[in-house]
């Protein structure tokens, strides 16, 4: 088994959530983890890269980059690993059937997600470091960047692009 930085950030934002996890009146979640890569979403099961925003909103994430540089004179490298996430929910104002109730929402929603990362920033533990040598990264530190907010360009719409860039260094057996 390998490393799995997406499933990871997945994981991490649900185990580090700061308050309780968002759910409506019959304690279905408001807020879903999709596994883009895979594709998968995580409250459901189901084989999808994206799920009804009028249900409940969705954080994605998915592999965008791995870069490795040689380091030194023998088989290590410095790895740099990039995951892309995306935050998207449609208002619930006026009648509507989302799930976010102002911009202030969506924006709380937003910090509450990467403080969940962010708590893990230094040595993120990342599935199975030593049990597998080959392709295993110890990763020291972890940054959330990027940030790209697309909910000017709808109405409605809410959406919040950014990075998670995990670095660390794997050995060569």
């Amino acid at each position: 088994m390998v490393q799995d930085e997406v499933g990871w950030v997945l994981e991490t934002i649900k185990s580090n959530y700061p308050v309780a996890w968002p759910t409506d009146d019959e304690g279905d979640p408001e807020l879903y983890r999709i596994n883009r890569d895979e594709p998968e979403t995580l409250e459901t099961g189901e084989r999808s890269k994206t799920i009804e925003l009028t249900k409940a909103s969705a954080i994605g994430a998915s592999l965008a980059n791995r870069d490795t540089q040689p380091v030194g004179t023998e088989y290590d490298h410095r790895v740099e690993t990039t995951i892309s996430c995306r935050l998207e929910g449609v208002t619930g104002r006026s009648g509507e059937f989302g799930r976010i109730d102002s911009a202030a929402g969506f924006e709380q929603l937003v910090r509450y997600i990467q403080h969940a990362i962010n708590a893990e920033r230094s040595y993120p533990t990342v599935d199975d470091v030593g049990q597998d040598d080959i392709g295993s990264v110890a990763y020291h530190s972890l940054f959330v960047e990027n940030e790209t907010d697309l909910s000017h360009e709808e109405r409605d719409y809410f959406r919040r692009d950014w990075d998670v860039r995990f670095v660390g260094f794997s050995s060569l057996p």
